[in-house]
């Protein structure tokens, strides 16, 4: 059987729409819900291309720094940039404007895996395949192959530190003052809801940007216990992964623990689990994920985290995410925490 082929533009979409609260004007957004539309315009470019239901697997990094406010004009373009047997990595670029402007600016952007499934729910395996043929598909797939060498890297580090037996606390460095530390326990938070109809599709799984909503906010409430204030914004996501479906049926616990601090930031990990409504006993983790937090003061510049984490009596599990997180804020910064 001849695999059919699509372009990328094939897949092209948008969503877009004025943001926020009225009364809330001109104050900044959390990401959360910047967060659910870039999956939304994602499943939507997806769903294109399959000619068939998907479901988010994983986003890659999406970096949030540049502030959405409140009854800002937001744009989505979606459109998938490579193509597995089953999988489509799409990428999401975003536009906005302030109700007083008359340009749109670029805006953040990011890459979300999506996958098409079946009826009995399972890896639809016969979806198009990804042909390039314009100048600005080849672009697109030039984006798709950095994309792939940087998660490569990535991968290295991680099985590199996870190959640790030990890491001294000395390797664990953070030069910064700080007034008082916490250990990573006595930064978790801990919730349990259950969601309601109107979050789930068809197949009674939750939306991923319900998840991710919800997952974000309870990073910027762990982040605001950490550091005694309010005024936090998230600024990053990444590796935020769908491991298995959430469905509508389950009791949702979320818990929430800061693993690493700079200056200015503070990364909270979050990992979800689906509970059965009626054996709490039984339980299985559905999502994970890291969330990059800002902590700014009440003129909006950044301001430093006073607190710190007391990684002295931690395990060998907390040391190796809090050295990962500190390997990658060195490379991306390039700034040095000793």
């Amino acid at each position: 059987m001849i695999r059919k082929m699509k372009t990328p533009a094939d897949s092209d979409c948008f969503i877009a729409e004025i943001v926020g609260e009225e009364s809330l004007m001109g104050q900044r957004m959390s990401a959360g819900k910047l967060l659910h539309m870039m999956d939304l315009a994602a499943a939507a470019a997806a769903a294109r291309h399959a000619e068939s239901p998907i479901v988010t697997l994983a986003f890659d990094r999406i970096e949030l720094l540049d502030f959405i406010c409140h009854m800002d004009y937001v744009r989505y373009q979606a459109y998938v940039i490579q193509v597995g047997r089953s999988s489509m990595v799409v990428k999401v670029d975003g536009f906005s404007k302030a109700p007083d402007e008359m340009e749109i600016r670029p805006g953040h952007s990011g890459v979300i895996t999506m996958v098409a499934i079946d009826r009995n729910r399972q890896p639809n395996r016969n979806i198009p395949g990804l042909e390039y043929v314009t100048p600005q598909d080849h672009e697109r797939k030039t984006l798709a192959e950095a994309r792939q060498r940087l998660l490569e890297n990535r991968r290295k580090m991680i099985a590199a530190v996870d190959g640790m037996a030990d890491i001294p606390l000395e390797r664990l460095t953070d030069s910064f003052p700080r007034n008082g530390r916490f250990s990573t326990s006595e930064t978790e938070l801990l919730i349990r809801k259950k969601f309601l109809p109107r979050n789930a599709n068809a197949l009674g799984n939750v939306f991923g940007g319900d998840t991710v909503e919800m997952m974000e906010e309870l990073a910027l409430a762990t982040a605001r216990q950490f550091t005694g204030n309010f005024r936090m914004v998230t600024i990053a996501m990444e590796d935020v992964l769908f491991l298995k479906p959430l469905q509508l049926e389950d009791i949702v616990e979320m818990r929430a623990r800061v693993i690493f601090t700079a200056n200015t930031t503070l990364v909270v990990e979050i990992t979800v689990k689906g509970i059965n409504f009626f054996d709490t006993q039984k339980s299985h983790v559905t999502n994970k994920g890291l969330f990059t937090v800002l902590n700014y003061d009440r003129s909006g510049r950044k301001k430093s985290i006073l607190t710190g984490l007391d990684l002295s009596r931690s395990d060998l599990d907390t040391r190796r995410a809090y050295l990962k997180e500190l390997i990658k804020y060195e490379r991306r910064t390039g700034q040095s925490m000793k």
